[in-house]
């Protein structure tokens, strides 16, 4: 590679910045004269109609609405229900002609009796009105249409659009595609993206990458060598830029290409793009002057914006294109203007795609004082102001038009492209926005003239830095808690970073220390450490933060060896962790008014599946209440933990106050029976946390346990959409998350629709499958040997079971590839059971609502997922699923902190149900009760608790493109036993009942023996989910209500009621996908 020239903007030879401008503007009047001038009729109403849109929101929605959601089920009476939908909503769109107004209300009332005939005639009138940006794919029509437009005077570089490429056969398919039309003698230029021929680009392993890439690139420079045909490399994300170049060059670069000329495409609202320009330039003089081809650029502004901002949002990263269009604009003419030098367009050809007549006329001019017309060609969008083009193709003589194709059986796939180019027309900002309207003289002129000459202006001024070398987020720092953000591994200095630190082993582990010594050291050091207070002890956890953000690629390489974790999966883990330090600071202060003290000494028992982030967690929380800890590992991560450990104490965490104690598991009941332990913290099996129970059952246990979770997908789903997020819920991290999806709940016509079933088979079987040490590895070993559940169901069929993808064992130890079972039967063994691996069950739904049945037939409630662009499922679903965290076209795992606190219903949670990351959790780790002066239920506040905080649904992060709600859902209700009947206790208890819309049943001991009470528990927990204890219960009272289901609290009513009634509803997560390829819903 060689690096850029150092070379500032300079004016073209033959003419200074001020006869330029005053050519262009000439010219660009010209064009638009001579554009007019020419416009037929039906262009002209095409253009009015246009017009009237930029001025009708309501009717830009409606046809968004058309163009995404109307036709996504296979089912003309649905189809037909959904166009009503959006009628009903947005009305006729006033921008359309009467007669088209009046043919939409006509064709939504007929459509209830005949649905079939009114949808199959939007579709051909949708299809029709498409038809001039989007070329029919199939060989024949197309071959026809493209040998007309090469006699009208036009070139066209074709762009075969197609299903989603979620997996390797797909990109097959794509593959094959353009060879085939790269065999058709009336194509002459294709533009291809790397994404469309490689389904598993992954920039963690980016020599892998890059050489699956080329082999495929090859292929194609091949063909259009030996046909003379023209290779473009598109791209459309910031991610695949400098992957894009790093194929380009290296084919290139290769003897067999020496005297092939390819092109590239750069986007001009990336700053990268200028040097990433100025690097090929050189490279290109170098080449020609070894007697190498050239090559072309293809500049262009780029259309991914609204993507590039919903990406680094939710990652915390600053979106990569520049932050305003006049940026954009600037850099884009500063780009021309480099490329239209002459020594540097006889070694690279340059492609000018705009709509834009003053950049048009720029281009023309710059070429032509440049001599250079040879080298540099204008290129628009084919079907976009057909007259302005033949304009532009007369003054430049010839014009080249990027034409995208899908065959008709593919059509929605092409929605994404249709979406894009409704918003390029209707951009405040943009060109296109004013085309149908501007006249010379007019009010669009002169403002489009005025754009056009800042831009100029400001081309020597625009910075050329990165925005993603710049932080965006510095959550250190922030006053209001903001998460940290993900490793961008699209950036060079990341994956160096990364590599850098790839020897990782685990440190020396001491000797199990005794656990009298260790149990007492921990108590003694407790009541210090509560001393300290809030402030300081939140100081310590911020420097923990720093510490986990320092040793990031020290951790990744750790969960990779001992975790198994591939290093995307292992990246979220530590930007939790580091979460976990910052949110509990600053969320541990109780309430102003409450009264409360630490528990003691807690035991938090780590998982292997989540070795770093969830231990942090645990101790985390419970130092911030003031507690000693005990962190008792996984046996299979014990290094890991230790690394952790080591991570706090050198944070400032008194080697007194945590305690690293790995025993082995017969010595983990002795230690969690002793009377020193005052709470334990468990994220594993319901199972375990039985055992636990078992052993000690008055002692607090708050545990995040099994989850058998389903993604529900209804007919008016984004199909592809719903493939690619249920197969990474699947099979991220082999399936071993508790979040993981091991449900797919399809209605009727998805289940039974082939292509869904191809593509999602496809997907599957396209992941990388091996062990971690290959980073391209997404699917990896397991952390220990498959468990007897997991082995039957990556082996066995039940009663209607077919494989729709069959699992493997492979050569590595507990690796197994991913299995997708088709058939599987509501109340059968994989509906019901967690089996904690890559296995994939699909289920049959008749409805929504038959859907919902399954989804909550199960003894558990961790985490629920639907897929569906119909606003009104969505709503229906939200109130009757059983879960504590509800995802909305989006995946099912990945909870990130404060966005979406995780925790589960039934089954799924033991204890009061606090969420990890969430505003209670700890509190969970601190003893409430009232100062000694309250008394009576006059003096409590549930009712403004109620109405400030518990009935309000919150959204902290405040995402433009994501909703992640919190809220509180009533329990089933609460059973309260007592002693002896305590009237401020029972007069609390109504009126908690009565704020929170929760049944209350009172059980006195005095009046019902405890093997009374405990007989009828079973039936209680049919209509109540909490236990209430003020005295200490007996145990059998205790174990009949954990073998029932009913989650024990045991401590005072307190007449707080932000603490109080917490104790009386379950808490929700709710995230939901807002936006559609980056477009937020219309406001209208």
């Amino acid at each position: 590679m060689i690096a850029p020239p150092s070379s500032d903007v300079v004016a073209g030879p033959f003419g200074s910045d001020e006869i330029i401008v005053a050519r262009a503007l000439a010219r660009a009047e010209s064009l638009l004269q001579a554009a007019l001038a020419q416009q037929t009729i039906p262009e002209k109403k095409e253009a009015a109609k246009l017009g009237r849109m930029m001025n009708d929101p309501a009717g830009k929605a409606f046809t968004f609405a058309m163009v995404d959601e109307v036709f996504r089920s296979h089912t003309p009476s649905k189809t037909a229900a959904s166009l009503r939908r959006v009628v009903e909503q947005f009305g006729a769109p006033q921008y359309m002609p009467w007669t088209d107004r009046l043919l939409i209300q006509a064709g939504a009332f007929v459509s209830r009796f005949l649905p079939g005939l009114v949808t199959r005639g939007v579709a051909k009138r949708m299809q029709m009105d498409s038809a001039r940006v989007i070329l029919p794919g199939e060989a024949e029509p197309l071959h026809r249409y493209l040998t007309q437009r090469t006699q009208d005077g036009f070139r066209l570089n074709l762009n075969h659009l197609g299903e989603a490429v979620l997996g390797e056969q797909e990109a097959k398919h794509r593959l094959d595609a353009i060879l085939d039309h790269l065999a058709d003698p009336a194509v002459s230029y294709i533009s291809v993206k790397i994404s469309a021929i490689f389904s598993q680009i992954n920039l963690v392993a980016w020599e892998d990458s890059l050489l699956t890439i080329c082999d495929r690139l090859r292929i194609l420079y091949r063909e259009g060598m030996k046909r003379g045909k023209f290779v473009n490399l598109d791209m459309e994300e910031y991610r695949d830029l400098a992957l894009t170049l790093a194929a380009f060059q290296s084919l290139l670069d290769e003897p067999e290409f020496h005297r092939y000329s390819a092109g590239i495409v750069l986007q001009a609202y990336l700053p990268d793009a200028w040097d990433a320009q100025r690097t090929l330039t050189a490279w290109a003089q170098q080449r020609v002057q070894n007697g190498g081809a050239p090559i072309k650029i293809r500049l262009v502004k780029g259309a991914n914006l609204a993507m590039e901002s919903v990406e680094a949002e939710l990652h915390g990263w600053h979106a990569a294109p520049y932050a305003s269009k006049h940026e954009t604009d600037a850099n884009f003419r500063r780009m021309m203007e480099y490329g239209c030098q002459p020594d540097h367009a006889a070694a690279v050809r340059l492609g000018v795609a705009s709509h834009n007549l003053f950049d048009v006329a720029l281009a023309l001019t710059l070429r032509e004082v440049n001599q250079v017309e040879s080298s540099v060609e204008i290129e628009m969008l084919e079907g976009m102001a057909n007259h302005q083009a033949r304009a532009v193709r007369d003054d430049a003589k010839g014009l080249l038009l990027y034409a995208p194709a899908v065959k008709q059986d593919d059509f929605l796939s092409a929605m994404a492209y249709l979406v894009r180019r409704l918003d390029e027309n209707t951009s405040p900002e943009n060109f296109l926005k004013d085309m149908f309207a501007i006249r010379p003289g007019s009010p669009e002129w002169g403002y489009q003239k005025k754009r056009f000459l800042d831009g100029w202006k400001g081309r020597s001024e625009v910075s050329d830095r990165s925005r993603r070398l710049t932080v965006a987020i510095d959550a250190s720092h922030s006053t209001r808690f903001l998460n940290e953000p993900d490793t961008d591994w699209s950036q060079p200095s990341q994956r160096e970073e990364l590599t850098r630190h790839s020897e990782w082993s685990p440190s020396a582990i001491p000797s199990l220390p005794i656990l009298d010594t260790m149990l007492d050291a921990a108590v003694e050091a407790q009541t210090n450490w509560e001393g300290m207070g809030f402030e300081a002890r939140e100081e310590v956890m911020n420097r923990l933060a720093e510490i986990m953000s320092r040793d990031r690629f020290k951790t990744l390489h750790a969960l990779r060896i001992e975790g198994k974790k591939a290093i995307m999966d292992g990246d979220g883990e530590v930007s939790e962790a580091i979460d976990f330090a910052r949110y509990y600071a600053r969320h541990a202060l109780p309430p102003a008014g409450s009264h409360s003290e630490p528990l003691g000494v807690v035991a938090v028992v780590s998982p292997w599946n989540f070795p770093y982030a969830i231990p942090a967690g645990g101790v985390i929380a419970a130092l911030m209440a003031g507690n000693s800890v005990v962190l008792k590992p996984a046996p299979t991560t014990v290094g890991l933990a230790w690394h952790l450990a080591n991570q706090f104490w050198e944070a400032g965490v008194p080697r007194d106050v945590l305690h690293f104690y790995p025993c082995a598991n017969e010595q983990g009941k002795a230690f969690l029976t002793d009377e020193r332990i005052h709470a334990i913290v468990l994220t594993g099996s319901y199972e375990t946390a039985k055992l636990f129970h078992g052993w000690r059952p008055s002692l607090p246990l708050y545990a995040e346990t099994s989850g058998k979770n389903a993604l529900v997908v209804t007919a008016h789903a984004d199909r592809e959409q719903a493939i690619k997020d249920l197969v990474r819920s699947a099979f991220g991290h082999s399936g071993q998350k508790c979040s993981a999806a091991s449900l797919a709940i399809l209605e009727g016509e998805v289940y039974d629709d082939e292509g869904f079933r191809r593509q999602l088979q496809d997907a599957a079987r396209s992941l990388a499958v091996g062990p971690t040490s290959h980073w391209q590895n997404g699917v990896t070993p397991f952390v220990i040997p498959t468990t007897d559940k997991l082995h039957r169901a990556l082996t066995t069929l039940d009663e209607g079971e077919t494989w729709l993808v069959e699992p493997q064992q492979l050569a590595a130890p507990n690796l197994w590839s991913p299995g997708i079972k088709f058939g599987v039967r509501p109340g059968s063994w994989f509906h019901q059971t967690e089996c904690f691996g890559p296995v994939l069950g699909l289920m049959r739904a008749e409805n929504l609502d038959d859907a919902i049945v399954m989804q909550n037939g199960t003894d558990y409630g961790l985490t629920a997922g639907i897929h569906s662009l119909n606003q009104e499922e969505i709503r229906y679903w939200k109130e009757r699923v059983q879960a504590g965290n509800l995802y909305i076209n989006r995946p099912i795992t990945g909870a990130i902190v404060q966005r979406q606190p995780f925790g589960g219903w039934k089954k799924s949670c033991v204890g009061p149900g606090a969420k990890a990351g969430g505003p209670n959790y700890v509190w969970l780790f601190r003893r409430f009760a009232d100062p000694s002066h309250f008394s009576g239920a006059s003096e409590v506040d549930y009712e403004q608790a109620w109405r400030e905080h518990f009935s309000v649904e919150q959204d902290p992060s405040e995402l433009r493109c994501e909703s992640n709600v919190f809220r509180y859902r009533p329990s089933r209700g609460v059973v309260l036993r007592l002693a002896q009947r305590d009237l401020k206790t029972v007069e609390r208890a109504r009126l908690a009942a009565q704020v929170t819309r929760v049944p209350l049943e009172i059980s006195i001991r005095e009046e019902e023996s405890d093997e009374a009470f405990a007989k009828r528990l079973p039936e209680l927990a049919k209509r109540a989910e909490f236990l209430r204890t003020t005295d200490a219960p007996a145990g059998v009272i205790l174990r009949v209500a954990f073998d029932a289901g009913l989650q024990w609290i045991h401590g005072p009513l307190l007449s707080a009621g932000r603490i109080e009634l917490t104790r009386w509803v379950r808490e929700q997560s709710v995230s939901q996908t807002l936006h559609r390829y980056g477009q937020l819903p219309s406001k209208s």
